[in-house]
Protein backbone atom coordinates (compact mmCIF):
# COMPACT_ATOMS: atom_id res chain seq x y z
CA UNK A 1 0.00 0.00 0.00
CA UNK A 2 2.74 2.50 0.94
CA UNK A 3 4.41 1.53 -2.82
CA UNK A 4 1.40 2.61 -4.58
CA UNK A 5 0.33 5.69 -2.27
CA UNK A 6 3.90 6.75 -1.52
CA UNK A 7 6.47 5.11 -3.87
CA UNK A 8 8.01 3.28 -0.21
CA UNK A 9 8.99 6.92 1.12
CA UNK A 10 12.00 5.89 -1.22
CA UNK A 11 11.54 8.94 -4.55
CA UNK A 12 15.39 10.64 -5.08
CA UNK A 13 15.81 13.86 -5.82
CA UNK A 14 15.91 13.97 -9.70
CA UNK A 15 12.97 11.51 -10.38
CA UNK A 16 10.76 13.45 -7.71
CA UNK A 17 11.91 17.12 -9.29
CA UNK A 18 11.31 16.01 -13.00
CA UNK A 19 8.11 14.15 -11.19
CA UNK A 20 6.81 17.64 -10.00
CA UNK A 21 8.05 20.00 -12.80
CA UNK A 22 5.50 17.52 -14.86
CA UNK A 23 3.20 17.26 -12.54
CA UNK A 24 2.70 21.03 -12.20
CA UNK A 25 2.55 22.02 -15.88
CA UNK A 26 -0.84 20.75 -17.65
CA UNK A 27 -3.29 21.34 -20.20
CA UNK A 28 -3.97 24.81 -18.22
CA UNK A 29 -0.34 25.43 -19.23
CA UNK A 30 0.40 24.60 -22.40
CA UNK A 31 -3.34 24.90 -24.10
CA UNK A 32 -5.34 27.24 -21.35
CA UNK A 33 -2.05 29.45 -20.30
CA UNK A 34 -1.31 30.00 -23.75
CA UNK A 35 -5.00 30.47 -24.78
CA UNK A 36 -5.11 33.37 -22.04
CA UNK A 37 -2.72 34.98 -23.20
CA UNK A 38 -3.96 35.48 -26.91
CA UNK A 39 -6.81 37.02 -25.69
CA UNK A 40 -5.86 39.30 -22.82
CA UNK A 41 -1.98 39.62 -23.40
CA UNK A 42 0.81 39.50 -20.83
CA UNK A 43 -1.12 40.83 -17.88
CA UNK A 44 -1.78 36.92 -17.44
CA UNK A 45 1.89 37.25 -15.79
CA UNK A 46 1.04 39.03 -12.79
CA UNK A 47 -2.51 37.50 -12.35
CA UNK A 48 -1.47 33.39 -12.19
CA UNK A 49 2.44 33.04 -13.27
CA UNK A 50 3.78 35.32 -10.11
CA UNK A 51 1.06 33.87 -7.81
CA UNK A 52 2.42 30.38 -9.09
CA UNK A 53 6.11 30.78 -8.46
CA UNK A 54 5.34 32.47 -5.33
CA UNK A 55 3.56 29.25 -4.23
CA UNK A 56 6.63 27.39 -4.88
CA UNK A 57 9.19 29.67 -3.33
CA UNK A 58 7.14 29.57 0.05
CA UNK A 59 6.47 26.15 -0.29
CA UNK A 60 10.47 25.51 0.44
CA UNK A 61 10.04 27.12 3.50
CA UNK A 62 7.46 25.24 4.91
CA UNK A 63 8.54 21.61 3.32
CA UNK A 64 10.37 20.61 6.18
CA UNK A 65 7.42 21.10 8.64
CA UNK A 66 4.91 18.94 6.58
CA UNK A 67 7.88 16.32 6.40
CA UNK A 68 8.55 16.38 9.93
CA UNK A 69 4.84 15.53 10.50
CA UNK A 70 5.26 12.52 8.66
CA UNK A 71 2.04 12.08 7.31
CA UNK A 72 0.63 10.57 3.74
CA UNK A 73 -1.83 13.36 2.28
CA UNK A 74 -3.33 17.27 3.44
CA UNK A 75 -6.46 16.19 5.50
CA UNK A 76 -3.49 14.07 8.12
CA UNK A 77 -1.98 17.24 8.32
CA UNK A 78 -5.49 19.05 8.63
CA UNK A 79 -6.70 16.28 11.24
CA UNK A 80 -2.97 17.00 13.41
CA UNK A 81 -3.25 20.83 13.28
CA UNK A 82 -6.83 21.33 14.51
CA UNK A 83 -7.00 18.02 16.79
CA UNK A 84 -10.32 16.98 14.83
CA UNK A 85 -10.22 13.89 13.50
CA UNK A 86 -13.42 14.27 11.88
CA UNK A 87 -11.99 17.24 9.87
CA UNK A 88 -9.91 14.46 7.63
CA UNK A 89 -13.41 13.31 5.78
CA UNK A 90 -14.52 17.28 5.56
CA UNK A 91 -11.27 18.43 4.07
CA UNK A 92 -11.25 15.39 1.54
CA UNK A 93 -14.59 16.28 0.10
CA UNK A 94 -13.02 19.56 -0.55
CA UNK A 95 -9.90 18.04 -2.19
CA UNK A 96 -11.92 15.64 -4.21
CA UNK A 97 -13.79 18.47 -5.54
CA UNK A 98 -10.69 19.93 -6.74
CA UNK A 99 -9.15 16.97 -8.24
CA UNK A 100 -12.00 16.43 -9.97
CA UNK A 101 -12.19 19.76 -11.53
CA UNK A 102 -8.16 19.50 -12.83
CA UNK A 103 -9.30 16.09 -14.47
CA UNK A 104 -11.91 17.65 -16.45
CA UNK A 105 -9.48 20.62 -18.06
CA UNK A 106 -6.92 17.86 -18.57
CA UNK A 107 -9.06 15.97 -20.68
CA UNK A 108 -11.03 18.72 -22.12
CA UNK A 109 -7.31 20.22 -23.14
CA UNK A 110 -5.90 16.65 -24.52
CA UNK A 111 -9.61 16.38 -26.44
CA UNK A 112 -9.11 19.63 -28.31
CA UNK A 113 -5.24 19.00 -29.02
CA UNK A 114 -6.08 15.69 -30.62
CA UNK A 115 -9.15 16.47 -32.02
CA UNK A 116 -7.56 19.50 -33.78
CA UNK A 117 -4.99 17.53 -35.01
CA UNK A 118 -6.47 14.57 -36.27
CA UNK A 119 -10.07 15.66 -37.46
CA UNK A 120 -11.61 12.66 -34.77
CA UNK A 121 -14.58 13.85 -32.79
CA UNK A 122 -14.13 15.83 -29.72
CA UNK A 123 -16.50 13.41 -28.22
CA UNK A 124 -14.51 10.44 -29.09
CA UNK A 125 -11.25 11.43 -27.90
CA UNK A 126 -12.70 12.08 -24.50
CA UNK A 127 -13.67 9.06 -23.35
CA UNK A 128 -10.28 7.13 -25.43
CA UNK A 129 -7.99 9.34 -23.52
CA UNK A 130 -9.93 9.15 -20.20
CA UNK A 131 -9.50 5.39 -20.62
CA UNK A 132 -5.96 5.84 -20.99
CA UNK A 133 -5.37 8.17 -18.19
CA UNK A 134 -7.74 5.83 -15.80
CA UNK A 135 -5.56 2.68 -16.69
CA UNK A 136 -1.93 3.17 -15.92
CA UNK A 137 -2.47 4.97 -12.85
CA UNK A 138 -4.88 2.12 -11.47
CA UNK A 139 -1.89 -0.44 -12.03
CA UNK A 140 0.97 1.26 -10.80
CA UNK A 141 -0.06 4.08 -8.57
CA UNK A 142 2.50 6.51 -7.79
CA UNK A 143 5.46 4.52 -9.26
CA UNK A 144 4.10 4.30 -12.83
CA UNK A 145 3.11 8.14 -12.12
CA UNK A 146 6.37 9.39 -11.32
CA UNK A 147 8.74 7.05 -13.90
CA UNK A 148 5.84 8.34 -16.73
CA UNK A 149 6.50 11.75 -15.57
CA UNK A 150 10.48 12.03 -15.55
CA UNK A 151 9.86 10.86 -18.88
CA UNK A 152 7.10 12.74 -19.85
CA UNK A 153 8.36 16.31 -18.15
CA UNK A 154 11.85 16.26 -20.24
CA UNK A 155 10.02 15.71 -23.40
CA UNK A 156 7.81 18.81 -22.67
CA UNK A 157 10.20 20.49 -21.64
CA UNK A 158 12.60 20.26 -24.66
CA UNK A 159 9.52 20.56 -27.31
CA UNK A 160 8.32 23.61 -25.89
CA UNK A 161 11.81 25.13 -25.69
CA UNK A 162 11.71 24.06 -29.44
CA UNK A 163 8.53 25.72 -29.83
CA UNK A 164 9.88 28.85 -29.26
CA UNK A 165 12.88 28.90 -30.68
CA UNK A 166 11.45 28.06 -33.68
CA UNK A 167 8.87 31.06 -33.58
CA UNK A 168 11.75 33.16 -32.67
CA UNK A 169 13.42 32.64 -35.90
CA UNK A 170 10.31 32.61 -38.19
CA UNK A 171 8.85 35.90 -36.96
CA UNK A 172 12.17 38.06 -36.80
CA UNK A 173 13.30 37.75 -32.99
CA UNK A 174 11.72 38.28 -29.48
CA UNK A 175 11.68 42.36 -29.44
CA UNK A 176 9.81 41.70 -33.22
CA UNK A 177 7.33 39.58 -31.34
CA UNK A 178 6.69 41.92 -28.67
CA UNK A 179 6.26 45.04 -31.40
CA UNK A 180 3.96 43.43 -33.68
CA UNK A 181 2.04 42.01 -30.45
CA UNK A 182 1.78 45.55 -29.31
CA UNK A 183 0.93 46.52 -32.02
CA UNK A 184 -2.04 44.20 -32.30
CA UNK A 185 -3.59 45.68 -29.18
CA UNK A 186 -1.64 47.84 -27.07
CA UNK A 187 -3.27 46.76 -24.13
CA UNK A 188 -1.71 42.98 -24.96
CA UNK A 189 1.56 44.34 -23.35
CA UNK A 190 -0.25 46.33 -20.92
CA UNK A 191 0.84 45.13 -16.81
CA UNK A 192 -2.64 45.48 -16.31
CA UNK A 193 -3.96 44.78 -19.72
CA UNK A 194 -5.88 48.20 -19.69
CA UNK A 195 -8.93 47.50 -17.35
CA UNK A 196 -8.66 43.72 -18.24
CA UNK A 197 -7.45 43.32 -14.77
CA UNK A 198 -7.48 45.87 -11.23
CA UNK A 199 -4.76 46.05 -8.73
CA UNK A 200 -6.94 44.44 -6.34
CA UNK A 201 -8.06 41.45 -8.71
CA UNK A 202 -4.38 40.70 -9.52
CA UNK A 203 -3.57 40.86 -5.86
CA UNK A 204 -6.89 38.51 -4.99
CA UNK A 205 -5.55 36.17 -8.58
CA UNK A 206 -1.86 35.74 -6.60
CA UNK A 207 -3.44 34.92 -3.35
CA UNK A 208 -5.50 32.54 -4.81
CA UNK A 209 -2.94 30.51 -7.71
CA UNK A 210 -0.09 30.99 -4.29
CA UNK A 211 -2.52 28.97 -1.71
CA UNK A 212 -3.27 25.96 -4.56
CA UNK A 213 0.57 25.19 -4.19
CA UNK A 214 0.63 24.55 -0.68
CA UNK A 215 -3.31 23.33 -0.52
CA UNK A 216 -2.55 20.59 -3.54
CA UNK A 217 -2.92 17.21 -2.26
CA UNK A 218 -0.70 15.68 -4.79
CA UNK A 219 1.72 18.08 -3.66
CA UNK A 220 1.61 17.04 -0.47
CA UNK A 221 1.74 13.21 -1.34
CA UNK A 222 4.81 13.80 -3.12
CA UNK A 223 6.44 15.25 -0.65
CA UNK A 224 5.94 12.67 1.81
CA UNK A 225 7.26 10.08 -0.59
CA UNK A 226 10.74 11.75 -0.90
CA UNK A 227 13.45 9.75 0.90
CA UNK A 228 14.32 12.49 3.47
CA UNK A 229 13.55 16.47 4.38
CA UNK A 230 16.93 17.39 2.28
CA UNK A 231 15.47 15.76 -0.56
CA UNK A 232 12.08 16.74 -0.24
CA UNK A 233 13.90 20.40 -0.19
CA UNK A 234 16.19 19.94 -2.97
CA UNK A 235 13.68 18.77 -5.42
CA UNK A 236 11.19 21.95 -4.77
CA UNK A 237 14.23 24.38 -4.62
CA UNK A 238 15.39 22.86 -8.72
CA UNK A 239 12.02 22.42 -9.98
CA UNK A 240 11.27 25.98 -8.99
CA UNK A 241 14.23 27.17 -10.91
CA UNK A 242 12.48 24.83 -13.77
CA UNK A 243 9.13 25.76 -13.49
CA UNK A 244 10.44 29.71 -13.32
CA UNK A 245 11.98 29.47 -16.63
CA UNK A 246 9.40 26.93 -17.92
CA UNK A 247 6.79 30.08 -16.95
CA UNK A 248 8.79 32.95 -18.86
CA UNK A 249 8.97 30.28 -21.94
CA UNK A 250 5.32 30.24 -22.15
CA UNK A 251 4.34 33.34 -21.99
CA UNK A 252 6.83 34.28 -25.02
CA UNK A 253 5.36 31.22 -26.57
CA UNK A 254 1.55 32.99 -25.89
CA UNK A 255 3.16 36.06 -27.54
CA UNK A 256 4.25 34.49 -30.34
CA UNK A 257 1.53 32.20 -30.81
CA UNK A 258 -0.78 35.05 -30.95
CA UNK A 259 1.25 37.59 -33.99
CA UNK A 260 1.86 33.86 -35.86
CA UNK A 261 -1.51 33.44 -36.14
CA UNK A 262 -2.80 37.01 -36.76
CA UNK A 263 0.06 36.90 -39.34
CA UNK A 264 -1.88 34.31 -41.65
CA UNK A 265 -5.09 35.79 -40.94
CA UNK A 266 -6.29 33.32 -38.42
CA UNK A 267 -8.98 34.40 -35.70
CA UNK A 268 -10.08 31.96 -33.05
CA UNK A 269 -13.50 32.41 -31.02
CA UNK A 270 -12.36 29.85 -28.50
CA UNK A 271 -9.13 30.73 -27.20
CA UNK A 272 -8.43 27.17 -25.83
CA UNK A 273 -7.95 26.38 -29.42
CA UNK A 274 -5.18 29.01 -30.15
CA UNK A 275 -2.28 26.48 -29.72
CA UNK A 276 -3.57 23.41 -31.10
CA UNK A 277 -4.55 25.65 -34.59
CA UNK A 278 -1.08 27.19 -34.38
CA UNK A 279 0.46 23.58 -34.53
CA UNK A 280 -1.58 22.41 -37.32
CA UNK A 281 -2.31 25.73 -38.96
CA UNK A 282 1.14 27.74 -38.75
CA UNK A 283 4.67 24.95 -37.90
CA UNK A 284 5.58 22.68 -40.09
CA UNK A 285 4.28 19.22 -39.75
CA UNK A 286 7.70 17.72 -38.41
CA UNK A 287 7.77 20.63 -35.89
CA UNK A 288 4.21 20.46 -35.14
CA UNK A 289 4.31 16.58 -34.27
CA UNK A 290 7.38 17.25 -31.79
CA UNK A 291 4.64 20.30 -30.30
CA UNK A 292 2.45 17.89 -29.93
CA UNK A 293 4.11 15.69 -27.86
CA UNK A 294 5.01 17.98 -25.54
CA UNK A 295 1.52 19.13 -24.87
CA UNK A 296 0.10 15.30 -24.78
CA UNK A 297 2.88 14.84 -22.21
CA UNK A 298 2.10 17.99 -20.29
CA UNK A 299 -1.30 16.79 -19.82
CA UNK A 300 -0.98 13.39 -19.35
CA UNK A 301 1.50 13.78 -16.38
CA UNK A 302 -1.01 16.08 -14.49
CA UNK A 303 -3.71 13.89 -14.98
CA UNK A 304 -1.83 10.71 -14.05
CA UNK A 305 -0.95 12.68 -10.70
CA UNK A 306 -4.42 14.08 -10.05
CA UNK A 307 -5.85 10.56 -10.62
CA UNK A 308 -3.71 8.74 -8.09
CA UNK A 309 -4.56 11.79 -5.26
CA UNK A 310 -8.09 11.03 -5.54
CA UNK A 311 -7.95 6.99 -5.02
CA UNK A 312 -5.41 7.62 -2.27
CA UNK A 313 -7.99 10.66 -0.47
CA UNK A 314 -10.72 8.42 -0.65
CA UNK A 315 -9.05 5.71 0.34
CA UNK A 316 -6.87 6.97 3.03
CA UNK A 317 -9.33 10.33 4.64
CA UNK A 318 -12.63 9.10 3.86
CA UNK A 319 -12.69 5.13 3.62
CA UNK A 320 -9.73 4.99 6.45
CA UNK A 321 -11.61 7.57 8.71
CA UNK A 322 -14.89 5.79 8.65
CA UNK A 323 -13.45 1.66 8.55
CA UNK A 324 -9.78 2.44 10.48
CA UNK A 325 -9.08 -1.41 11.08
CA UNK A 326 -9.54 -2.42 7.24
CA UNK A 327 -6.99 -4.05 5.69
CA UNK A 328 -4.58 -3.13 3.57
CA UNK A 329 -6.33 -5.04 0.63
CA UNK A 330 -9.56 -3.58 0.85
CA UNK A 331 -7.47 0.31 1.24
CA UNK A 332 -5.97 -0.49 -1.79
CA UNK A 333 -9.37 -1.91 -3.99
CA UNK A 334 -11.15 1.58 -2.48
CA UNK A 335 -8.26 3.54 -3.87
CA UNK A 336 -8.35 1.68 -7.38
CA UNK A 337 -12.23 1.52 -7.56
CA UNK A 338 -12.30 5.45 -6.21
CA UNK A 339 -9.96 6.56 -9.11
CA UNK A 340 -11.80 4.34 -12.12
CA UNK A 341 -15.44 6.56 -10.29
CA UNK A 342 -13.41 9.89 -10.67
CA UNK A 343 -11.67 9.39 -13.56
CA UNK A 344 -14.98 8.16 -15.66
CA UNK A 345 -17.13 10.79 -13.99
CA UNK A 346 -14.28 13.93 -15.44
CA UNK A 347 -14.61 11.96 -18.76
CA UNK A 348 -18.48 12.54 -18.56
CA UNK A 349 -18.43 15.93 -17.63
CA UNK A 350 -15.51 16.77 -20.46
CA UNK A 351 -17.73 15.74 -23.00
CA UNK A 352 -19.68 18.90 -22.40
CA UNK A 353 -17.24 21.11 -19.90
CA UNK A 354 -19.07 24.22 -18.35
CA UNK A 355 -15.97 26.86 -19.02
CA UNK A 356 -12.99 27.32 -20.27
CA UNK A 357 -10.06 25.80 -18.75
CA UNK A 358 -8.66 28.93 -17.52
CA UNK A 359 -11.92 29.90 -15.85
CA UNK A 360 -11.90 26.34 -14.18
CA UNK A 361 -8.59 26.49 -13.43
CA UNK A 362 -9.62 29.89 -11.62
CA UNK A 363 -12.27 28.67 -10.07
CA UNK A 364 -10.51 25.54 -8.11
CA UNK A 365 -8.29 28.10 -6.93
CA UNK A 366 -9.92 30.32 -5.55
CA UNK A 367 -11.42 27.09 -3.58
CA UNK A 368 -8.43 25.84 -2.29
CA UNK A 369 -6.97 29.02 -1.20
CA UNK A 370 -10.32 30.12 0.87
CA UNK A 371 -10.51 27.21 2.31
CA UNK A 372 -7.24 25.64 3.63
CA UNK A 373 -4.54 28.25 2.72
CA UNK A 374 -5.12 30.83 5.82
CA UNK A 375 -6.02 27.77 8.64
CA UNK A 376 -3.35 25.04 7.73
CA UNK A 377 -0.51 28.03 7.76
CA UNK A 378 -2.35 29.46 11.21
CA UNK A 379 -2.32 25.60 12.56
CA UNK A 380 0.94 24.99 11.79
CA UNK A 381 3.07 28.12 13.02
CA UNK A 382 0.52 28.91 15.80
CA UNK A 383 0.03 25.96 17.88
CA UNK A 384 -1.98 27.51 20.88
CA UNK A 385 -4.93 28.11 18.00
CA UNK A 386 -8.37 26.34 18.78
CA UNK A 387 -8.85 23.23 16.85
CA UNK A 388 -12.77 24.43 16.31
CA UNK A 389 -11.53 28.12 15.21
CA UNK A 390 -9.42 26.69 12.27
CA UNK A 391 -12.34 24.01 10.90
CA UNK A 392 -14.90 27.43 11.45
CA UNK A 393 -12.29 29.54 9.06
CA UNK A 394 -11.64 26.97 7.05
CA UNK A 395 -16.21 26.28 6.44
CA UNK A 396 -16.72 30.11 6.18
CA UNK A 397 -13.63 30.81 3.88
CA UNK A 398 -15.09 28.25 1.48
CA UNK A 399 -18.77 29.55 1.46
CA UNK A 400 -17.54 33.52 0.93
CA UNK A 401 -14.82 32.67 -1.63
CA UNK A 402 -16.85 29.83 -3.51
CA UNK A 403 -20.68 32.00 -3.15
CA UNK A 404 -18.70 35.12 -4.59
CA UNK A 405 -16.70 33.38 -7.62
CA UNK A 406 -20.24 31.90 -8.23
CA UNK A 407 -21.45 35.16 -8.18
CA UNK A 408 -18.93 37.18 -10.53
CA UNK A 409 -17.65 39.28 -7.53
CA UNK A 410 -20.74 41.42 -7.22
CA UNK A 411 -19.54 43.96 -4.86
CA UNK A 412 -15.94 44.08 -6.74
CA UNK A 413 -13.82 42.48 -4.29
CA UNK A 414 -11.84 39.73 -5.27
CA UNK A 415 -13.37 36.43 -4.34
CA UNK A 416 -9.82 34.85 -2.66
CA UNK A 417 -9.39 38.25 -0.86
CA UNK A 418 -13.19 37.94 0.77
CA UNK A 419 -12.81 34.58 1.26
CA UNK A 420 -9.64 34.71 3.43
CA UNK A 421 -10.51 37.83 5.00
CA UNK A 422 -13.67 36.14 6.55
CA UNK A 423 -11.68 32.84 6.90
CA UNK A 424 -9.35 35.44 9.21
CA UNK A 425 -12.12 37.08 11.11
CA UNK A 426 -13.86 33.66 11.90
CA UNK A 427 -10.27 32.43 13.17
CA UNK A 428 -9.60 35.08 15.28
CA UNK A 429 -13.06 36.39 17.08
CA UNK A 430 -13.83 32.07 17.42
CA UNK A 431 -10.85 31.68 19.03
CA UNK A 432 -10.90 34.62 21.73
CA UNK A 433 -14.22 33.73 22.13
CA UNK A 434 -13.51 30.54 23.18
CA UNK A 435 -10.84 32.07 25.33
CA UNK A 436 -12.90 34.05 27.30
CA UNK A 437 -15.37 31.31 27.70
CA UNK A 438 -12.53 29.18 29.37
CA UNK A 439 -11.76 32.54 31.71
CA UNK A 440 -14.91 32.33 33.04
CA UNK A 441 -15.28 28.84 33.34
CA UNK A 442 -12.38 28.83 35.63
CA UNK A 443 -13.68 31.79 37.22
CA UNK A 444 -16.63 30.48 38.12
CA UNK A 445 -14.76 27.41 39.50
CA UNK A 446 -12.70 29.28 41.69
Amino acid sequence: MEDFWVYGRDLGSWLATWSYVANFVSAVAVVGFIGAIYDVGYAVMAGISFGLMLGISCLYFVVHRVRELNHVTFPDIIADVTGKEWSRPVAAVVLLGNAWLYLIMQLVGASILVTTITGVPYRYMVWFLGFVFIAYTVMGGLVSVAWTDLLQGIVMYAMVVLALVYLTFDLGGLASINTQFAALDAANTAPLGNGVYTVVGIVGSMVAFFGTVFTSQSNIIRINATRDIKTAKFHLAAAGVLLGAFEVILVLLGGATSVALHNVGLAIQNTDRAFPVLITEYLPTEVGAFIILAAMSAILSTTDTRLHATGVTTARDIYGYFAPDAPESKQLDVSRYATIFFGLAATVVAVNPPGAIISLYEFRAVLLTCAFLLPVYAGLYWRGVAGSALVASMVSGTVIGVALRLAGSPFGVAPTIAGVGVGALTLVGWHVLLADGTKEAVSSAD
